[in-house]
């Protein structure tokens, strides 16, 4: 394994960790977990479901990052951590369409998929 590929998997495991958790909080506390997402204002009530749904995505997506990380070949690590960029980046869209807070979409949904991005390269270059 060259030293680029060790640094894309540790973005992958970080990443991972990352989300398993954030998607942790959100099912345990949904609308206290929303507050830091991004969006203009805090969901009504009845949105409370939504909110673990996403937390539920996340922790999978964490699980999933993990099980990959321990199992797949490098390329194939790298693939998948490119495809779930598309998660970040997605939420930064949300944010942005929402009228939701910029620095908050371009800062931190959108330098996660950076992050992510710079590790599936690395991974796969390696």
């Amino acid at each position: 394994m060259t030293v680029p590929q060790l640094v894309g998997m540790l973005i992958a495991g970080l990443s991972g960790l990352a989300i398993a958790a954030i998607g942790a909080i959100y099912l345990v506390a949904p609308r206290r977990a929303a507050t830091g997402f991004g969006l203009p204002s805090l969901p009504q009530e009845s949105a409370t479901p939504w909110l673990q749904l996403k937390g539920l995505r996340d922790l999978a997506t964490g699980v999933v990052a993990g099980v990959l990380l321990l199992t797949a070949p490098i390329p194939t690590l790298g693939w998948a951590l490119l495809a779930f960029t598309l998660i970040p980046a997605g939420d930064a869209l949300v944010v942005l369409r929402s009228g939701g807070r910029r620095g908050m979409a371009w800062g931190v949904h959108g330098g996660t998929a950076s992050l992510m991005t710079v590790g599936a390269v690395l991974l796969l270059a390696g």
